[in-house]
């Protein structure tokens, strides 16, 4: 994903779902140099530092 729609998904008033590999990850912050994101995987609770290349955004909204 775009590294500055990584950002405009955590600043958005909706809440995003967000992909890693097929995962639903929440992403608690960016990098400063964008490149990595430190996300939550949903399932475990897991905090883990991943590209933001990585990411994907499904178009669904997290209920």
């Amino acid at each position: 994903m775009d590294k500055n729609r990584v950002k405009d998904i955590m600043d958005a008033d909706e809440n995003l779902e967000v992909l890693y590999r097929g995962t639903s990850v929440w992403v608690e912050d960016v990098s400063s140099s964008q490149e990595e994101a430190t996300v939550k995987v949903l399932e475990t609770d897991e905090l883990i530092q991943v590209p933001t290349s990585e990411l994907r955004e499904t178009g669904r909204e997290l209920k």
